[in-house]
């Protein structure tokens, strides 16, 4: 299902050193009347940092889930069912007036509201959506009316000025994504994001868990390590933050050497990894995991 939402946090985000630059770029450009699109793999971090540039201006935000089955019904609106009146009058006792009104009910889409009162909108997942569907932000992004197709009386919004929108996606080599038509792209402004270097993302676990900075360095020191090994971006971050959140809250000890440690990285990190080696039987992945895990102790 779609998801159209005010955001009152920034998505978790944690401001670091290594995105300073880009959240620089990108307000700078917003700020200029363009819209930013930040590709990147999985568990980069997108979503958080559109959340966070967007809360930067102070204004209503609205997140769209891209997704296959999106149409232009869910961005702009339709018609969904009937509304009946039915009103008798027998004021005088032999005389009956009846009045019947119908009139179909007008669901909003999720880009009316937005584009009229000038929200910033995160498109998040944007290629996931069908190209077809995504034409419609060709007019909105160009001449600054949103065409509005079946409304009554009403043919196209205009563009609040202050309307602005970030979209994100993954590489195009992604299961799910569809080729973004040329037309839209030109019209973006393309930022492409990467897993930070191993110090920001410690740092980003351990204020994120509130653990300490050996243990933050140890979790991304395996799942960098891990994720070095392939071509496919995985593990991700998602995975540091899921061992590091289970070791704090069950009060596991992040040493490579412990066995419950161990085994909740061979639960959280067997099947991405197994995603770079998928020849590899699962004995052999866990133990490629452990002889990652245990390398720097025999050093």
């Amino acid at each position: 299902m779609n998801q159209r939402r005010e955001i009152d946090g920034d998505g978790g985000f944690v401001k670091t050193a290594f995105f300073d630059e880009i959240i620089l770029r990108s307000l700078r450009y917003m700020q200029a009347g363009y819209p930013v699109h930040f590709v990147g793999p999985s568990g980069v971090g997108k979503t958080s940092l559109a959340l966070y540039i967007a809360k930067q201006f102070n204004r209503p935000v609205t997140v769209i889930r891209g997704h296959h089955e999106m149409s232009n019904k869910d961005l702009l609106g339709h018609h969904y069912g009937v509304v009946k009146r039915e009103v008798v009058d027998n004021y005088i006792r032999s005389v009956y007036k009846t009045e019947k009104e119908i009139k179909p009910i007008w669901v909003q889409g999720q880009l009316i509201d937005a584009v009229k009162n000038g929200h910033i909108v995160i498109y998040d997942e944007f290629s996931r959506s069908r190209p077809e569907t995504n034409n419609i932000f060709l007019a909105l992004l160009e001449e600054k009316i949103l065409p509005v197709y079946g409304k009554e009386k009403e043919t196209f919004v205009k563009c609040h000025p202050n309307f602005s929108i970030i979209f994100t996606s993954n590489p195009d080599e992604y299961a799910g994504t569809f080729h973004t038509q040329d037309a839209l792209l030109d019209r973006l402004i393309t930022i492409n994001l990467d897993y930070c270097d191993k110090e920001t993302e410690a740092e980003i676990i351990r204020k994120k868990i509130e653990i300490s900075e050996l243990e933050a360095k140890e979790v991304v020191r395996l799942v960098s390590n891990l994720r070095s090994y392939g071509k496919r971006f995985c593990p991700s971050l998602r995975a540091s933050l899921m061992i590091a959140t289970i070791a704090k809250e069950a009060n596991i000890p992040i040493s490579p050497g412990n066995k419950d440690y161990q085994t909740l990285c061979f639960d959280v990190l067997t099947r991405p990894v197994n995603q770079n080696f998928p020849d590899l039987k699962h004995k052999e992945i866990k133990e490629l995991i452990l002889q990652e895990m245990l390398r720097r102790e025999e050093g």
